[in-house]
């Protein structure tokens, strides 16, 4: 896939920005997506040189964990990563591939989170008015090992009012897309069985 090997970066870039994101639904109410992005991507550039310094490694994961919950649509996403197959799945089987899904993704970024750090990350002004848009691209720049990537951020805007992370795109490389090519993948290979896709998802390798 292009831009595969970024792809994992963006990932964890996406958990660097999300991970500082408030608890308070207040919060997640009132600011428009652009300004979330931007504050909370100053506080988890600051929150990651501090674990470098030496944090509690089972602290840090367990921050990770209680930050993404309450701001990325893990529900959802699954459910379109699992395309057709959601719904000749069973409850069960929907809710253990949800729970792997958010599981890994958490696993996987926590671990790379600290050494993009020092990465240079701009968001972009808005182009226009959020008004009352329920879904906006929020695009970004990260300067990473000599190079300028650009981001951009699908954000949704649930019932509650709240934005939610919903998807991510990295220099045209969707990786919603790359997770639902997977899923298919492992669901041709296993000849459709749900549970055997699940028993072998592994996020590291969208």
């Amino acid at each position: 896939m292009k831009n595969s090997g970024f792809v994992a970066v963006a990932g964890r870039l996406w958990v660097m920005v999300l991970l500082a994101l408030p608890i308070s639904g207040v919060f997640a109410q009132e600011a428009d997506p652009y300004k979330v992005v931007s504050q909370v991507t100053d506080k988890l550039v600051s929150a990651a040189r501090a674990h470098n310094s030496g944090g509690d490694k089972a602290a840090y994961d367990a921050q990770v964990l209680q930050a993404l919950e309450p701001v990325v649509a893990f529900d959802y996403i699954a459910r379109v990563v699992m395309g057709d197959y959601y719904k000749a799945a069973s409850e069960e089987q929907r809710k253990a591939f949800a729970e792997k899904f958010k599981t890994g993704l958490v696993s996987t970024y926590a671990k790379g989170i600290a050494t993009y750090a020092d990465s240079d990350i701009r968001v972009l002004p808005a182009s226009e008015s959020v008004g009352d848009k329920r879904r906006v691209t929020v695009d970004q720049e990260v300067k990473y090992q000599g190079a300028t990537h650009k981001l951009s951020y699908t954000m949704g805007k649930n019932r509650e009012g709240q934005w939610k992370l919903i998807n991510l795109v990295l220099n045209g490389a969707n990786l919603g897309s790359s997770f639902s090519s997977q899923f298919e993948q492992l669901a041709n290979k296993y000849k459709g069985d749900v549970a055997k896709v699940i028993d072998h998802w592994d996020a590291d390798k969208a």
